[in-house]
């Protein structure tokens, strides 16, 4: 029995000298890092919780995001300039996000940044993605948010339709406001008027120029086309 309690009280020693090592071996973090948020200066007043919010001019600093702004997080906090509240970091959570709905949100839409923090399920000119809703919101409520994609830039359908083609050579220019050089287009051939074949198409500021693999005819060569933007 003697032997018995002794090889007993050996294995709790070696028990407990495990569970000391592994204790010391998590508690050894390097400083400096942080997981799944961080506490940050704000440079403004933040009015409401679940804002989402860029990064300020000082280090350490943080502002609320605008449609435009690249999203540095979701701050969980509200307070006053100069307060130090936590910034919920999407890229390193393991958890979802609540964020303040601009409009209506229906689960499974992706949202946006949108103006004052808020998100949206509008992607507008300049817009970063913030993830896919979870639930439905209404405006001005909260959602919960998948951080898919966190911070990515947003591609926003611009304009599309069907081309008649204009003349009897193999290039033709649409005229469509707004275009930028770096939009793009889609098209195929819809209606061949002669031989052509395939399509390509290319965006600037004068509109979508399209060029056949050989000439089109005026009135009959029909083009299909949508533009979509990087924002």
């Amino acid at each position: 029995m003697t032997k018995y309690k002794k090889l007993c009280a050996r294995l709790l020693e070696g028990i407990g000298a495990a569970f000391g090592r592994r204790f010391c071996a998590f508690s050894n973090i390097a400083e400096g890092t942080h997981a799944g948020s961080i506490t940050m200066t704000a440079e403004e007043a933040v009015d409401q919780p679940n804002l989402v919010v860029k990064a300020g001019a000082s280090d350490g600093g943080f502002s609320v995001a605008g449609v435009a702004d690249k999203p540095l997080g979701i701050c969980s906090d509200e307070g006053a300039a100069g307060d130090k509240l936590a910034v919920l970091l999407p890229g390193s959570a393991e958890s979802t996000m609540i964020c303040r709905a601009a409009g209506s949100v229906n689960a499974g839409e992706s949202v946006y940044t949108a103006a004052n923090g808020k998100v949206s399920s509008a992607a507008a000119d300049g817009s970063y993605k913030i993830g896919v809703a979870l639930c439905s919101a209404a405006s001005g409520g909260v959602v919960e948010v998948d951080p898919q994609g966190f911070g990515e830039s947003a591609w926003q359908f611009y304009a599309c339709g069907i081309h008649t083609w204009d003349n009897d050579t193999a290039s033709s220019t649409l005229g469509c406001s707004g275009l930028n050089e770096g939009d793009v287009v889609i098209a195929s051939v819809q209606s061949a008027g002669s031989s052509e074949k395939t399509v390509k198409a290319s965006a600037d500021s004068a509109g979508i120029t399209f060029t056949l693999d050989s000439a089109g005819k005026s009135g009959s060569t029909k083009i299909s086309w949508i533009a979509i933007r990087k924002n």
